[in-house]
């Protein structure tokens, strides 16, 4: 761990932002109308998404443009969980983290024995694939979930104020997940994990399985990508292939690139909520300025919802690159 890792601004930083979250998921929600605490449900559900893949690509050095289909992947395996096979809607989530970890497995099993670049071709052909495979599943879509998240009389939310409760259960599994992750990472797994990154041959050296270590590493990352798609069933009841475009998956990859610089935020696992909001809210601003998004020729397309990402990843790039140089005349 460097100085500036160690030094306690960082910290209290962390800790300021936790507060700020915890107080946005208490007051949001009753506050709110209930379109937004939808969509601020699928912000936290998508943090999930994010942590998976700042797990894999900050800690692991992997790359995966696939993980829009993981997404979809939790969702299906949590909807046929409940529908076909009878499991309460609230241990749904459960569902889609296993068929997440064993997609992600599936996929590992060959991509790691492999340069690291076929992880990311071949996740992106997943994500390109997902949405014609899911169609040729349930044929005619979408498919609705047969059940409802109606709120238990002992919260005191009234029955048409159940996106209240809708949301602080999706919080309750997000927050549970994150604990979890950060105890494991915290510990000597985390360590490994970096080892395996930094210096995988001196890991091998010293007792540790890196191929296994990194296909444990994936099928958690998919995981986290699988539970976060059965939690957003949550809002919505309903499962379509139009939900996981492969314009998703690539989204997914930006923002965390973009987020993990360390001139933005660091590879810290906190960056996952301002990634979540970039990608959630984002095209809800654009659609709440229809004369913004209308425009023609080049006003048009510097006012596109991509090139708003192209510029957060050129940013984010120059920089990286800046404190890079710094770094470099700082150790000459």
């Amino acid at each position: 761990m460097t100085d500036r890792e160690s030094a306690p601004w960082p910290a209290l930083a962390t800790a300021a932002s936790l507060l700020v979250i915890a107080a946005l998921v208490v007051v949001v929600p009753l506050q709110a109308s209930s379109t937004f605490v939808t969509d601020f449900t699928q912000l936290a559900a998508f943090c999930l998404v994010f942590a998976g893949l700042w797990l894999l690509t900050h800690r692991m050095g992997l790359l995966s443009v696939g993980h829009g289909a993981l997404t979809g992947v939790g969702a299906y395996a949590a909807l046929h969980a409940v529908n076909d096979f009878g499991l309460p809607p609230m241990l749904m989530p459960l569902a889609g983290f296993a068929a997440g970890c064993a997609v992600g497995a599936l996929l590992g099993v060959p991509a790691l024995r492999l340069p690291k670049a076929y992880l990311a071709l071949l996740t992106l052909s997943a994500a390109v694939a997902f949405p014609i495979v899911l169609r040729q599943l349930d044929g005619p879509l979408p498919v609705t979930l047969d059940s409802e998240f109606i709120p238990p009389a002992w919260t005191g939310i009234a029955p048409n104020d159940e996106h209240i409760w809708e949301f602080w259960v999706v919080a309750a599994w997000v927050a549970v997940a994150f604990w979890l992750l950060r105890g494991l990472l915290s510990g000597p797994i985390g360590r490994a994990l970096v080892a395996t990154r930094d210096e995988p041959t001196a890991a091998a050296t010293f007792g540790v399985s890196v191929y296994r270590l990194r296909l444990a590493g994936v099928s958690l990352s998919s995981g986290l990508a699988g539970l976060a798609g059965a939690l957003m069933l949550v809002p919505v009841n309903f499962n379509d292939q139009s939900l996981y475009p492969e314009e998703l998956s690539i989204k997914l990859f930006a923002l965390t690139i973009a987020f993990g610089s360390t001139a933005i935020g660091g590879s810290r696992l906190i960056t996952t909520v301002p990634a979540a909001a970039v990608l959630v809210l984002l095209p809800v601003w654009l659609v709440d300025r229809p004369g913004w998004v209308t425009q023609g020729g080049w006003i048009g397309f510097l006012k596109s919802e991509f090139f708003l990402y192209a510029a957060l990843l050129l940013v984010a790039a120059y920089a990286r690159s800046r404190r890079a140089r710094a770094v470099r005349s700082y150790d000459a």
